[in-house]
């Protein structure tokens, strides 16, 4: 009897330290991590000016373009590429930003569109102010005060319910 409850005890442990190293939300749109230089979940008018430059960090293939491939936010951490493999997950919906940038609703960014990249991203500035707030990128910024509203379990105020974004990378 010792013996089953030690067993039951150990996978569940096992169980929630894989649970734990799990990411929380969906991956970081990569759009946004190579234009948001500041880490502050907006894009200032120097930032919108130096777009094709930054978009073109993501370029692995140096063509100077971005396929969808180089589009794909990067997999969690920690998990081996055989499994990465194995989990074919679909690609999450075309962010603010892509839609924006993705002119010919290709699903990449051509020479071309990145050239573009600035006016093309002043479009979605809809206050005229001349950089982009994160609602107008589409950016999410995570809850500041730990994601509840007093404690009782509910959404943060103005959140949907779902799990908070996951952190930034570190710089």
């Amino acid at each position: 009897m010792k013996k089953t409850q030690l067993i039951t005890l150990l996978l569940a442990a096992s169980s929630l330290q894989i649970f734990a190293q799990m990411p929380e939300g969906p991956p970081p749109d990569p759009l946004a991590m190579a234009l948001d230089k500041s880490d502050d979940y907006k894009l200032s008018a120097s930032e919108i000016k130096g777009a094709a430059k930054s978009l073109l960090k993501l370029d692995k293939n140096k063509d100077s373009a971005l396929s969808a491939e180089e589009l794909r936010p990067e997999p969690p951490k920690g998990r081996s590429k055989k499994e990465q493999e194995n989990e074919k997950r679909p690609s999450p919906p075309p962010s603010t930003l892509m839609n924006a940038l993705d002119t010919d609703s290709s699903g990449d960014l051509s020479k071309e569109e990145l050239t573009a990249a600035p006016e093309s991203l002043l479009k979605l500035d809809t206050d005229s102010d001349g950089k982009l707030s994160s609602k107008e990128a589409g950016i999410t910024e995570p809850p500041t005060d730990g994601g509840g509203s007093g404690g009782n379990g509910g959404p943060p105020r103005g959140g949907n319910g779902g799990p908070p974004p996951p952190p930034r990378r570190g710089r």
